[in-house]
């Protein structure tokens, strides 16, 4: 599925956190909030089982990091623009491969719900958790409308479900109310004409518990699993795929960087490189060192002998500034070669860098993808320009 968040859970599934819940001795009253100009990033971590027909044909683990800057607000909540990037890797596979970007702009109202434009697909899980416009103490149960978006088939498929939430209890210690929420998925899809490739029935359940934050009012991390049954043959004989798929979140504050900061730092990670063939850059991605051709030999993906020099100078510098920032490594080629040879040699290449950074800075919010010759940065038709394109981008998120 594109996305982990589109999918669902395991049934009768609950989470505990504590062993013992601490005694709540007050009602409080639960609602999302940004900050203007602060940045939320949720990153969700799935282990997947994909089956065809009730046999088992895949396990790999996905990642979606949801960055959202909050840029406006009002008394009724937040406008957010945001990024939604899926990452995926097979059980052989050491880093992650970025495979697909969304971008978004929607609001979030104080009580959690989603007010989405038409044309945007995400994000695809909506309104997950909202709060009921009261207070609420420990044993409270309250149901609040979910959509889920599925972008797979040749039209969008929107799930109108509900989900009902418990609160478990608060520990008021920590400032952290922990909310077990379920949905489930029992819909026949008969009522009117539907394209041929979307399916016939879809079951599922989606289980979690979210530890939410009643100071910052924001969700601090999240436990889910989910099962989810697609049952096709609108043209025939029938046949099901399902996705069975346990996840973990976390998330994280950020305070947004303006131009004019990241100018700044731009200039001081030129100055402590100074390198030939190594130029810094920044635009909406974050900040971004690009690496000329220098970090291999032609037609081969592993490091020359100088290149781990160049790439420690950079990983010093990430340690002490942007510890905990994601990273993303991008290949590039010049149009020389077919565009198979090109993004193959571009992604092995990016591989080769990110694999090395994630040893080197000790985290796991390292990917990469290869761009093959698709984004040139100057002209092909000369050498000197060529030389440009060939490159390694290494894009530290901000």
């Amino acid at each position: 599925m594109k996305n982990i968040i589109c999918n669902i859970v395991y049934a009768g599934i609950i989470f505990f956190v504590y062993s013992v819940s601490p005694t709540i001795v007050e009602a409080i009253t639960l609602t999302w909030d940004i900050p203007q100009n602060e940045s939320l990033e949720f990153v969700y971590d799935a282990n997947i089982e994909y089956y065809e027909d009730g046999i088992l044909r895949k396990i790999y683990s996905e990642r979606n990091i949801i960055d959202l800057l909050c840029y406006k607000k009002n008394s009724n909540g937040q406008a957010v623009r945001g990024s939604f990037s899926v990452y995926r890797k097979n059980i052989n596979d050491y880093v992650y491969r970025l495979e697909e970007q969304y971008f978004s702009d929607f609001f979030i109202n104080s009580n959690g719900a989603f007010v989405v434009p038409e044309d945007m697909f995400m994000p695809n899980l909506r309104h997950l958790p909202s709060f009921p416009q009261a207070d609420v103490s420990a044993g409270a149960v309250w149901k609040a409308p979910v959509h889920i978006v599925f972008n797979n088939f040749s039209v969008p498929l929107v799930l109108l479900l509900e989900a009902q939430y418990t609160l478990l209890f608060i520990h008021n210690q920590n400032n952290e109310a922990f909310i077990n929420y379920s949905i489930l998925i029992d819909k026949t899809l008969k009522d009117k004409p539907y394209p041929d490739d979307m399916p016939v029935k879809i079951y599922g359940q989606y289980a979690g518990q979210v530890i939410w934050d009643i100071q910052k009012n924001q969700p601090k991390k999240s436990v889910n699993a989910y099962n989810l049954l697609l049952i096709f043959g609108r043209t025939g004989k029938l046949h099901t795929i399902e996705f069975k798929m346990s996840i973990d979140q976390q998330n994280m504050a950020y305070q947004h960087v303006p131009d004019d900061e990241k100018k700044k730092q731009q200039k001081e990670i030129e100055k402590a490189l100074q390198q030939d063939g190594v130029s810094v850059d920044s635009d909406s991605r974050g900040m971004i060192i690009r690496f000329s051709d220098i970090l291999f030999d032609f037609d081969k993906y592993n490091l020359n002998a100088n290149a781990r020099n160049i790439l420690d100078k950079l990983i010093e510098i990430i340690k002490a500034k942007y510890p905990n920032n994601e990273i993303i490594v991008e290949g590039h080629t010049d149009n020389i070669g077919s565009d198979e040879y090109n993004q193959n040699l571009s992604e092995k290449r990016a591989q080769t860098v990110a694999s090395i950074l994630k040893d080197k800075l000790g985290h796991d919010k390292v990917s990469y993808r290869g761009m093959g010759k698709s984004k040139p940065i100057d002209d092909n038709a000369t050498a000197a320009g060529r030389q440009k394109n060939r490159r390694v981008e290494i894009i530290i998120k901000m």
